[in-house]
């Protein structure tokens, strides 16, 4: 199709009258004519992103974030580590009774410490833990109720052990362990170990 061009009047090819009107006449400032007289291209409607799945993610996300910061008490990085100055003590000789015996531990890592129960080897041996004046239920080899405790980092704790001798038919000699569950990754399951002989 031609198009004449409206300087000169001369017909000219419709896609060839910018360069027309560059060539043969120069005076005109291209952005004038190439505006006025290059074809528009059709506008493009492009098809709205769906948001939903978007926003779900940045939701969940920020969910996660929340329960972290929650649970970790916002640490940066850091991780809770369990350390007790001694995890073995011998009572000698027990009568036939209850004897306690009672472990500090602490919190040497850069985060909270989550402990997330006990439990002992034998019938005979229960456990609980204080922590900041606050105790846990009695934990034992198959009483173990659901209960967490958080010990700040550099903060220290007990954990209470009873040796109950009349739990036992013979008078027996040797050793039973308790174990703290914790969330320390190099010391999940925390071993205490007593040594007991009946009298």
């Amino acid at each position: 199709m031609r198009k004449k061009c409206p300087e000169c009047g001369q017909l000219v090819k419709e896609e060839n009258l910018v360069k027309h009107l560059g060539r043969v006449h120069p005076s005109i400032p291209r952005r004038i004519y190439a505006d006025l007289y290059l074809p528009k291209a059709p506008a493009v409607h492009r098809k709205a992103k769906p948001w939903g799945p978007l926003v779900a993610v940045l939701i969940a996300a920020v969910l996660v974030a929340g329960i972290y910061f929650a649970v970790t008490g916002g640490a940066k990085g850091g991780q809770g580590r369990v350390y007790a100055d001694h995890a073995y003590y011998d009572f000698g000789q027990v009568p036939q009774a209850v004897s306690e015996h009672d472990f500090t531990f602490q919190n040497v890592g850069e985060g909270p410490l989550l402990i997330v129960g006990a439990w002992t080897s034998c019938g005979c041996t229960t456990a609980r833990v204080e922590i900041g004046g606050g105790q846990s239920p009695q934990f034992g080899m198959h009483n173990n109720p659901a209960w967490t405790g958080r010990l700040a980092p550099g903060a220290t704790a007990k954990l209470s052990v009873y040796y109950d001798a009349t739990e036992m038919p013979d008078m027996y000699v040797g050793e039973r362990s308790i174990f703290l569950k914790t969330d320390d990754p190099g010391n999940p399951e925390a071993e205490f170990v007593i040594q007991v002989h009946e009298a």
